[in-house]
């Protein structure tokens, strides 16, 4: 018998059969509330010092554990544990398997995270890490100034509201009424909170452009030095050679001279040297007449100002050669003396008082003489 070959059916797309397409659902959020732990929306400014300088280091220890998978450091030797919004640790394995898909709840107090929220930590007590993140936080939003108010008492009330938010925040004490308080202020205050930040970024770049001006002025003082080290070796080797010609000829005085312009010179040049200003200093000086400072004030050279005499029969700047009765005066001399108890400094006639009048008349005999120059 011969087999009936079996009839084709013509294709057509109801009868293709196609694998089945996975469906991804979006995971359930879990809403405990408005602004509360569970919320995806709510407080997540998490912790982590970022220094620049790479001073502040990753805190780790020998014992770390991760709470999840119960990975701990002798198992994996590159175990790091991040800390989550809430302050609970997990580590990186596990917060790639949990929350690469999206948000999730927390495994420990089921508060919906998400996996950039993770930060390293700093510090080995997490409430001290809680603290210096809420903190930060307060600070970015209640950046305002004691100008920005009236009275002291306007802004010793605004310092009371801003610790009695934070208190909340580090304590969970009424955390939805909190964060709302919080978040209206940034609404009423906005423009005043953008421009204080701005104002504190203008004074950040000017220390720092002053610590690298610094930093440039010591690199300059040290090569000047370097430099004035060799040209005193140099000097002193022609000198000793001048001078030992002299001598070689008998000329003992002509000796004695190149050794005292030789003193001379080097007193000059130590001088000059301390005298010395860096290039990046004077550049960074400002220019005569920008900065106006008082007669009474050290950086004062202007012209001279006598100072004022409100009556002069009455002669007021003899009040001060009065020495008062007791100076805050630490150097070693005087504390020696006044804590001598029994008396053997003064026992040769050394008095204290008489010591302090005599500074204070040669601090003020002068200052109504108008100076030579």
């Amino acid at each position: 018998m011969s087999r009936i070959p079996p009839k084709k059916l013509p294709l057509s797309s109801s009868t293709i059969r196609r694998p089945a397409q996975p469906t991804h659902r979006a995971p359930q959020l879990k809403q405990t509330g408005p602004r509360g732990k569970g919320h995806e929306d709510g407080y997540l400014y998490v912790a982590g010092v970022r220094d620049p300088s790479k001073r502040v280091t990753e805190y780790r220890t020998e014992q770390d554990v991760c709470p999840i998978c119960h990975t701990d450091r002798q198992f994996n030797k590159n175990l790091r544990l991040l800390v989550s919004p809430c302050y609970h640790k997990m580590c990186e394995s596990c917060i790639d398997r949990l929350f690469t898909l999206g948000p999730e709840p927390c495994p420990q107090c089921g508060r919906i995270l998400r996996k950039v929220n993770f930060a390293h930590q700093t510090f080995e007590d997490l409430k001290v890490e809680k603290e210096v993140s809420v903190r930060r936080r307060m600070a970015d939003i209640f950046n305002k100034r004691r100008d920005d108010f009236e009275s002291d008492r306007q802004y010793d009330d605004y310092l009371e509201l801003v610790e009695d938010l934070t208190f909340n925040l580090l304590n969970d004490v009424s955390i939805p009424e909190t964060e709302a308080r919080i978040t209206e202020w940034q609404r009423q205050n906005k423009s005043i909170i953008q421009a204080n930040k701005h104002k504190a970024e203008e004074e950040s770049m000017s220390q720092s452009k002053r610590e690298e001006i610094e930093r440039r002025a010591r690199e300059e003082r040290m090569r000047m030095i370097e430099e004035a080290e060799r040209v005193e070796r140099m000097e002193d080797e022609r000198i000793k050679g001048e001078v030992t010609q002299a001598l070689a000829k008998g000329e003992t005085k002509r000796a004695r001279e190149i050794e005292i312009e030789a003193r001379e010179a080097k007193r000059l040049r130590a001088e000059a040297l301390f005298k010395f200003v860096p290039p990046s200093l004077l550049s960074a000086q400002p220019q005569e007449g920008d900065v106006s400072h008082s007669p009474l004030s050290p950086s004062y050279n202007g012209p001279f100002i006598p100072i004022p005499y409100s009556d002069p029969d009455t002669a007021p700047w003899a009040g001060w050669y009065e020495p008062k009765g007791e100076y805050v005066d630490r150097r070693s001399g005087v504390m020696f003396v006044r804590e001598d108890r029994e008396g053997k400094v003064r026992g040769g006639g050394y008095d204290l008082q008489l010591f302090w009048e005599m500074e204070v008349r040669s601090a003020v005999e002068a200052l109504g003489v108008e100076p030579l120059v």
